[in-house]
């Protein structure tokens, strides 16, 4: 089909992705098991407000809270990114850590699905904007995507809110696709970026 894209021929590991980007406020500082300690607090304190939409992904709240358990998590989060499996952030305020923002690429397609946490006494401060904004605009400048994904459970209004702001557009809703720590199944909302938004360009290194 004339004027479709074409996958890509391309070596991952060949591709340079800085270890960190910086945003006005915020400095996002690629996974390492360095920032254990400053994890578990973040998680710990953050697990009531996590629990509901990514409890499927989480350990326990005593685990949470286990710069030990999480040093575990971060060394697979450093290997993922030195074989650009997948791409961990995390945004620090000054030397408070206030959340993380991933990118898993499907670098053929040119494809990134991005996902995001911020801890709760960071909250409603534009963080998340922030921070979100800055990684969609290194996906396009620097990592040359040509589609942003992301998605949620459809009762997480706050994520809605953040994915409509930030320009996605719902490209699928898939009943019974998300299942809520009670059990209750719940439709997930997908949603779609092919074009970035225009703040001022996130330095990277």
């Amino acid at each position: 089909m004339t004027g479709e894209p074409k996958a890509r021929l391309i070596d991952p590991l060949k591709v340079h992705v800085p270890h960190q980007v910086e945003t006005p406020r915020l400095r996002l500082k690629r996974a390492s098991v360095q920032l254990a300690t400053a994890l578990a607090a973040a998680r710990s304190e953050s697990y009531a407000s996590l629990y509901p939409w990514f409890h499927g992904d989480m350990g326990t709240e005593a685990e949470e809270g286990d710069p030990e358990w999480q040093a575990t998590k971060l060394d697979q989060q450093s290997r993922d990114f030195e074989q650009r499996n997948s791409l961990t952030y995390y945004a620090f305020k000054e030397d408070h850590l206030i959340g993380m923002v991933a990118l898993q690429p499907i670098w053929r397609r040119g494809q990134m699905k991005l996902t995001y946490w911020i801890r709760s006494n960071a909250q409603r401060h534009g963080y998340a904007t922030e921070a979100v904004t800055a990684m969609i605009v290194f996906a396009f400048d620097t990592l040359d995507a040509r589609l942003v994904t992301t998605g949620h459970a459809e009762p997480n209004t706050a994520s809605a809110r953040l994915a409509q702001k930030l320009g996605f557009q719902q490209i699928a809703r898939q009943p019974l696709a998300c299942e809520l720590p009670d059990g209750t199944l719940v439709a997930g909302i997908a949603y779609g970026l092919e074009t970035p938004p225009h703040p001022p360009k996130a330095a990277s290194r």
